[in-house]
């Protein structure tokens, strides 16, 4: 559990970040004809809808010790459009005795070994993650990606900003491994129904090891606009979980069973990434190499044995962009142990 101040600060900034994605018309409260002060929601604005004081909802925020409910939280997440992991992250710092009690998601079917309670975001090496602070603009970091990685392919390293190490890296591996950065469709490795087979039973025990963590995640997941997939260690996708639109989205670029998604087959991806130098990674929009996934964000953490440390698989979440939060690097990396763990049970 997060040190008081240092968790009464995470949930400052967590909630600033939450109100500057809100306009007041997608909350259906009038936008005026004055210039705001600040991007998004106001703290008053806030308050009007949660139907408290503009003062009470101001200490909250702010960190004062004001006590508050279960109920006030879901109203809160439902009034800030908060998805499953930013719902994780309002319990984990406003309640953490609730969350380290999980009962937050008590009603959920989920694996009696997987504990929401694991690793805390703010201890993850910050470089792991895209770096995104609170109020960030979405917009600006993905033009700000794609000057960096427009910089790399023409070779001018004038005015754009570098990219991250890693992320530099994976270009550079991608380049020499002469992956087309105008690729839009990864390429398949079981090329026939029979190819996928084998795969599937070459890769049985990792199957039933990630199965209950995969089909949990899935449950939670998928229908916010999240795909929950699993690959083999050369990077075949073995395993996809999604809605219908996303499925038919990632349909369109070969995100589906039997194709590549190693840096050899679909350039610099998290996935890629987590294969090629064996840690967890998290990135976006013009961070990948090839034109057809620059709308999309992926978090992904290899899978291990945990006795010769071997990658076994990785497991990723991927969206659209704009579902990029930070926080899914340490859930995913957590999960990716749970099945190292689950691995381990079968040997």
């Amino acid at each position: 559990m997060l040190p008081d101040p240092r968790r009464r600060l995470e949930l400052r900034d967590f909630l600033v970040m939450a109100r500057a994605r809100l306009t007041p018309p997608q909350v259906g409260l009038p936008d005026g004809a004055r210039r705001r002060r600040v991007a998004g929601l106001t703290q008053s604005e806030v308050a009007e809808l949660l139907g408290t004081s503009t003062e009470w909802y101001r200490w909250f925020e702010v960190g004062r010790e004001v006590r508050v409910s279960e109920r006030f939280l879901e109203r809160l997440a439902e009034v800030l459009r908060l998805g499953p992991f930013d719902r994780v992250t309002l319990y984990r710092l406003a309640l953490p005795g609730l969350y380290a009690a999980q009962t937050y998601l008590g009603g959920v079917n989920r694996p009696a070994q997987l504990s929401l309670v694991g690793r805390s975001p703010a201890t993850l090496p910050p470089a792991l993650s895209v770096p995104l602070g609170p109020g960030a603009n979405l917009e600006a970091a993905a033009r700000s990606f794609a000057a960096s990685r427009e910089a790399f392919l023409t070779g001018d390293w004038g005015a754009p900003p570098a990219a991250r190490p890693r992320v530099l890296r994976s270009w550079q591996r991608s380049m020499a491994l002469g992956v087309d950065s105008n690729r839009q469709v990864a390429p398949c490795m079981a090329e026939s129904d029979a190819a996928l087979k084998d795969r599937l039973e070459a890769n049985e025990r990792l199957l039933r090891a990630a199965d209950p963590i995969v089909r949990w995640l899935a449950d939670m997941l998928t229908d916010t606009g999240y795909s929950v997939v699993l690959t083999d260690p050369e990077g075949c996708l073995l395993r996809f979980e999604g809605g219908s639109e996303i499925r038919r989205r990632s349909a369109k670029r070969r995100f589906e069973p039997g194709c590549d998604w190693s840096e050899g087959g679909a350039g610099t991806n998290a996935i890629g990434i987590a294969l090629s130098d064996g840690r967890a990674f998290q990135l976006m929009c013009g961070e990948h190499f090839c034109e057809g996934w620059r709308d999309y964000m992926c978090t992904a953490a290899p899978i291990r044995h945990s006795a010769t440390s071997e990658i076994r698989g990785v497991l990723d979440v991927t969206a659209p962009y704009g579902l990029i939060r930070p926080e899914l690097l340490g859930l995913v990396m957590q999960y990716a142990g749970e099945i190292e763990e689950a691995l381990n049970e079968l040997s």
